[in-house]
């Protein structure tokens, strides 16, 4: 019963700042930061053979319309990094790192005032390195939720969540989970 409370408080809050007059329409370009964890498993579904964290870095950027109390967007991101994937189980021929995340997508998400909650999906590129120094792309899906604060009118900082699905990366099903922070400009 508290947490209903508390959600409905949240909602009347953010109705209050709302009518205060923030607009999340606009361009917007900045940096992120994820830690990030991959998971590799064999295609046949056989228990996870890798996995490995680490730390990602790069810029995000988009497009958001706002309707009121809805906004929808694009977006597009280029994280680089050097997560390594070290063999968990078995004898597994290669020690792949992640290297590189691609993505462009969609978003939509609730109006709050200063905050704004969102969801969104999108498509994503990955390059991977094998131990021995191939080089590996492909291609995928991401999904996220997240929350933006608008400090001021044109800067505004954030965070979130995603999971990444790259299905059949060289005979492994890779899945990657970033928990990430973001500052951006509003242009």
């Amino acid at each position: 019963m508290q947490v209903l409370r508390l959600f409905v408080a949240f909602l009347l809050l953010g109705q209050a700042a709302q009518a205060q007059g923030t607009d999340w329409s606009g361009l917007y370009g900045g940096a992120a930061l994820d830690f990030t964890r991959v998971e590799m498993s064999p295609v046949d579904g056989a228990s996870v053979s890798n996995e490995g964290n680490g730390l990602m870095i790069g810029a995000e950027g988009g497009y958001r319309y706002d309707l009121g109390q809805v906004v929808l967007g694009a977006t597009a991101s280029l994280m680089f990094g050097s997560v390594d994937v070290p063999p968990v189980i078995g004898n597994v021929p290669q020690d792949p790192v992640l290297n590189a995340l691609m993505t462009v997508g969609i978003e939509a998400g609730y109006d709050l005032g200063e905050v704004l909650v969102y969801g969104g999906i999108g498509h994503t590129w990955s390059t991977m390195r094998t131990i021995a120094g191939n080089r590996r792309f492909e291609s995928g899906y991401q999904f996220g939720i997240g929350a933006d604060y608008m400090l001021t009118d044109t800067i505004m900082v954030g965070g979130g969540i995603s999971r990444t699905v790259l299905d059949d990366f060289s005979g492994s099903d890779v899945q990657t989970t970033s928990f990430g922070v973001r500052a951006a400009y509003r242009f």
